[in-house]
C-alpha cells in the first residue's frame, strides 16, 4: 500500500525530541504538507507543499523523501506501527565541512484524522 493510500483524508501529529512539531498532511500521491506547530525560524515559512518519494519499506513502515523550497532535504522513516518517526535534515551553510550542515532528529508521530 502506498504512504497516500495508508494516509489519504488524515493528518500526522509529529512531534520530535529536538523540540520541532509539525502537521503533516499526504494531499495527493507525491505531494505533501507540513505545518508548524512550533516556533519558526526567522524569514522560514510556517508551512509548506512539497513533492515527495515514498517507499514502503515492509507494512506501516515507509522511506520518504522531499526538498523545500528552501533547498533543505529531508529524509524520514516512518513507523506508522510503533508511532515513531526517525529524520535525517540536510541544509546549505558554507561555514560548515561539504557546505552543507545536518539534523539527525527522532520523535513520535500520532494519526490525528
Amino acid at each position: 500500500m502506498t504512504l497516500f493510500e495508508m494516509l489519504k483524508g488524515k493528518k500526522l501529529d509529529v512531534q520530535y525530541e529536538t523540540g520541532f512539531h509539525f502537521i503533516m498532511e499526504y494531499l495527493e500521491e507525491g505531494k505533501l504538507k507540513w505545518t508548524s506547530v512550533g516556533e519558526v525560524e526567522d524569514g522560514g515559512p510556517s508551512e509548506e507543499v512539497d513533492p515527495y518519494e515514498a517507499i514502503e519499506l515492509e507494512s506501516g513502515k515507509y522511506f520518504i523523501n522531499w526538498i523545500e523550497e528552501s533547498g533543505m532535504t529531508i529524509s524520514q522513516l516512518l513507523d506508522l506501527n510503533n508511532n515513531e518517526v526517525i529524520a535525517f535534515l540536510t541544509w546549505e551553510d558554507n561555514s560548515v565541512r561539504g557546505g552543507r550542515d545536518t539534523l539527525l532528529q527522532k520523535g513520535y508521530v500520532t494519526i490525528v484524522g
